[in-house]
C-alpha cells in the first residue's frame, strides 16, 4: 500500500508535533518522528526513505529556527514609557 497523509496539513502538523516532542520530552529527532508519524499518516509503515529523510531534515531546521528566535529574544527587554 502506498504512503498517504490523512489531510493536506498533516505533513506540517507532523513536523510541528515532532519538534514539540523533541523540546518537551528531550527526545532525539528519530524517536520523536516515530511517535508523531502514526497520528498523521494513513499507513506510516509505508513511508519512503526519501520522505523520511525530508521529514527529519525539516524537523531539524524547524527546531533550529525556534532556537534562534528564542535566543534573539533573550536579551530584549521591553521599555515602558
Amino acid at each position: 500500500m502506498r504512503f498517504r497523509w490523512k489531510r493536506e496539513s498533516s505533513r506540517a502538523a507532523c513536523i510541528s508535533a515532532t519538534v514539540t516532542r523533541m523540546l518537551l520530552r528531550n527526545l532525539d529527532v528519530e524517536a520523536a518522528l516515530e511517535l508523531a508519524l502514526p497520528n498523521y499518516a494513513v499507513n506510516p509503515e509505508s513511508i519512503s526513505q526519501l520522505e523520511h529523510r525530508r521529514l527529519l531534515k525539516e524537523s531539524k531546521l524547524e527546531l533550529k529556527r525556534i532556537e534562534e528566535s528564542r535566543q534573539s529574544c533573550t536579551g530584549y527587554q521591553r521599555q515602558r514609557g
